[in-house]
């Protein structure tokens, strides 16, 4: 009861109680306004899912209107339609090649086509089952109720965009009275001649397609037409209940509740903005509200638990601290009589009197506590590891005092990396307990060994990763290094049975901070030199390193491009080819590393392009690891698929469908260029290369890349010779001809529009960046 009563307690009791209240308010606002809640949920879920059913319906009927427009452009089409009294026998022979390819538009959508059929005269109708007689396949074959011979005759005197008709029965050759459909019709001129194209959808799919999406089963659906006419009913509503829901509905709401026939419903229309339908789903309210009172009871006993858990654990929660704190003031009162302190020990306010004595104690061991750790070994791993991944030390006094502890004097420094790969039988053979104690005592063993002959550190980088990070006093202790590798390798060849060993030499700086470039040597001789025997040594000296990525605004242009297509496999390709391209190269894995962070940014430039959020395709994490330009050898790939798990996630955020037609096009386009850059092409002949009309190659390449093809290809020559410039010593012109533009003048111009600088002045300043890096 004392413990009760105690001021200390109270205070910290009703804290933990006031965690109470925001339960209580959430519970009572949800309780008087779940009725509330419920229908504006159902209502927002409705209201989603009739525009996403909606607008299924609407691709589908682009989609109808785009295969017409196709069809009508085909070469098959342009080719051998003709009327059929004109044909000869030879080209009668062609007509089967406009069947299939009526089969083939047909089988693009056919979940929602009936029939696709064409006509240019009155003699012959086109349809995906054949070549069939006007009369014949309109009178018997596919007759439609409200629309008779004389009606599809008139079609053929006057041309017409697409145009959806009002729904019609069909009756086919087999007698019985089909589906109920919407022929969609378009009468176009080809060869000089009107030829009119009909596309009947039905209209028991797009009822399928909207009951299959549909949230509650008793959910019915309207369709209107911009002239209010019914497209379709699913309610089976007279006419004066369909004027009625139609009426219902203002033209600025898409939501609301009301009463029909004598039912309380909720109605949701969703307008088309592409063809001027009207869609609206009419719910009973019944369907929903059996939802509210299940929750209400099952809110009123979660929160009536909380509340009882909470009181019951705060006073718990409670006890259990103040105990302690009680205990600390009692030691510190104990202790005063010992320690000198201040007059606020003797404060009524316990918290503040702790806090004040702690303070004190605090400060007394700081200095042993910071001398002792500045010595430790976790201290001396964390120095050179950040030395190795080139990050700031945050105390400026701290590395001179290391390097003197250690004996680290200004001479030569230098990495040398030893990897091991532990075969099968390491873990199949040896017992776990041996297994621990020899990965334990590698880092020991492997420092033993080189001590004897220079002066070292060696750390555990990371698992079976091991950093020797040297002091050469001069020059001459390269051969003492040597002997020290032997030593090595010698220890380790009986035991190559377990294991793999790969050493990397970096080169040697004179300046400790280029401890950074001496282990990316190291890692990348590793990669390089690892050959088939057990123990390898690979130096840096022997391997051509850049020290510099090669990510040309082309190769950018590429990937932005894979992503606009959206085709992961085309971005594999060429990130990987481009990986392999600067391996190949030799450049450092620093480099790489940096490269793999470029590809992310890209990435991220694309998305903001878009107007996405980044947190929506990378955490925190991900990010962090995906921007270290600090990478290892076993992390190489592993980064690598987490870049292209990142751009997999782009993809599908930003492809729309209906793009990898495009898509196949603009990669079509861009491949001619990259691979005919040094001939003299122009739009024309890219066009004739497709098979496209040069009007629709400029315009489509314009609208997906933002770019004109005359100024992509300018990018694909400027990228030509800019590589050309900085690994030959061709003269200007020869350089201007191997891209294709015959003119000095002409290349000296673009080349300085694009880049800023004149050729010769580009030229110097890439030799420049390579004395610097050397």
């Amino acid at each position: 009861m004392l413990v009760i009563r105690n001021k200390l307690f109270q205070k910290i009791l009703l804290y933990f109680l006031s965690l109470l209240i925001p339960i209580i308010i959430i519970g009572l606002t949800f309780y008087l306004n779940e009725a509330q809640i419920v229908k504006k949920d159902v209502s927002q879920k409705l209201d989603a899912n009739l525009k996403f059913s909606s607008r299924t319906i609407d691709i589908y009927l682009e989609m109808t209107q785009s295969t017409n427009n196709n069809l009508f452009h085909s070469d098959i089409i342009q080719q051998y339609l003709k009327p059929y009294l004109q044909l000869t026998n030879e080209e009668k022979v062609n007509l089967p090649l406009i069947v299939k390819a009526i089969v083939q538009n047909r089988n693009t959508i056919s979940s929602f086509i009936d029939q696709i059929f064409l006509y240019i005269d009155t003699e012959r109708v086109y349809s995906s089952e054949g070549l069939i007689s006007f009369e014949t396949f309109f009178d018997r074959f596919y007759h439609l109720d409200d629309y008779n011979q004389d009606y599809w005759k008139k079609r053929l005197e006057t041309s017409s965009l697409f145009q959806l008709l009002p729904p019609t029965r069909v009756k086919q050759f087999s007698g019985l009275q089909g589906q109920e459909v919407i022929p969609s019709v378009s009468t176009q001129y080809v060869n000089g001649k009107l030829v009119t194209m009909v596309t009947s959808l039905s209209v028991p799919a797009i009822a399928s397609s909207l009951n299959n999406n549909s949230l509650y089963s008793s959910t019915a659906y309207l369709i209107l037409d911009s002239s209010k006419r019914v497209i379709l009913n699913s309610g089976n509503w007279n006419e004066e209940t369909v004027r009625q829901i139609g009426a219902q509905l203002p033209e600025n709401k898409g939501v609301y509740f009301t009463k029909l026939n004598d039912y309380e419903v909720l109605i949701v229309r969703s307008p088309s903005g592409s063809f001027g339908w009207d869609y609206y789903s009419i719910t009973p309210v019944s369907a929903f509200s059996g939802e509210s009172s299940g929750i209400l009871n099952l809110l009123f006993w979660i929160c009536l638990s909380l509340v009882i858990i909470g009181i019951l654990f705060s006073f718990i929660f409670s006890v259990n601290l103040y105990n302690p704190i009680k205990n600390i003031k009692e030691i510190l009162i104990r202790a005063e009589k010992e320690i000198e302190v201040n007059n606020e020990l003797r404060s009524s306010d316990e918290l503040k009197m702790i806090r004040s004595r702690i303070h004190q104690l605090v400060e007394q061991n700081r200095h042993a506590t910071l001398t002792l750790n500045q010595y430790s070994s976790e201290l001396l791993d964390q120095f050179f590891t950040n030395l190795i991944k080139a990050h700031p030390w945050a105390q400026q006094e701290i590395p001179t005092r290391i390097l003197d502890k250690l004996g680290f004097q200004d001479a030569y420094y230098s990495c040398c990396c030893f990897m091991f790969d532990y075969k099968g039988r390491f873990y199949h053979e040896l017992p776990e307990a041996d297994r621990l104690l020899i990965q334990e005592k590698m880092k020991n063993v492997l420092w033993g060994l080189m001590q004897r002959h220079i002066n070292c550190y060696v750390l555990e980088l990371e698992p079976n990763l091991y950093v020797c990070v040297m002091n050469l006093k001069q020059e001459e202790d390269r051969l003492l290094l040597d002997q020290a590798l032997v030593n090595i390798k010698s220890t380790f060849e009986y035991d190559m049975i377990y294991c793999e060993l790969t050493i990397g030499l970096g080169k040697m700086y004179s300046k400790i901070g280029d401890i950074a470039k001496s282990y990316s040597d190291a890692i990348t001789a590793i990669v390089q030199g690892k050959g088939h025997s057990d123990v390898t040594i690979a130096d840096s000296a022997d391997f051509t390193i850049e020290q510099t990525y090669f990510y040309s605004f082309l190769d950018e242009s590429k990937i932005a491009n894979a992503f606009k297509i959206g085709s992961i496999e085309t971005l594999r390709t060429e990130v990987e080819g481009l990986i392999q391209f600067n391996i190949n190269r030799g450049v450092s894995y620093a480099y790489l590393g940096a490269l793999l962070a470029e590809l992310l940014n890209t990435g991220i430039r694309y998305i903001h392009e878009r107007q996405l959020q980044l947190q929506m395709l990378l955490t925190e994490d991900e990010y962090a690891i995906l921007a270290s330009r600090n990478m290892s050898p076993n992390e190489f790939r592993e980064r690598i698929e987490r870049l292209f798990d990142f751009y997999g996630r782009i993809i599908t955020e930003t492809t729309v469908k209906g793009e990898p037609k495009v898509g196949t096009v603009i990669t079509l386009i861009t491949n001619y260029i990259e691979s005919n850059y040094h001939n003299n092409i122009y739009l024309e002949n890219i066009a004739d290369e497709i098979g496209l009309s040069p009007k629709y190659v400029s315009r489509l390449f314009k609208e997906t890349t933002g770019t004109s093809i005359t100024d992509y290809i300018s990018l694909v020559r400027m990228a030509k010779a800019k590589e050309l410039l900085a690994q030959n010593d061709l003269k200007i012109s020869e350089v201007s001809e191997r891209i294709g533009i015959t003119s000095r003048t002409t290349f000296l111009r673009i080349f300085k529009k694009h880049e800023g600088i004149s050729p010769m002045d580009y030229r110097n300043a890439i030799a420049r960046k390579q004395d610097e890096a050397n």
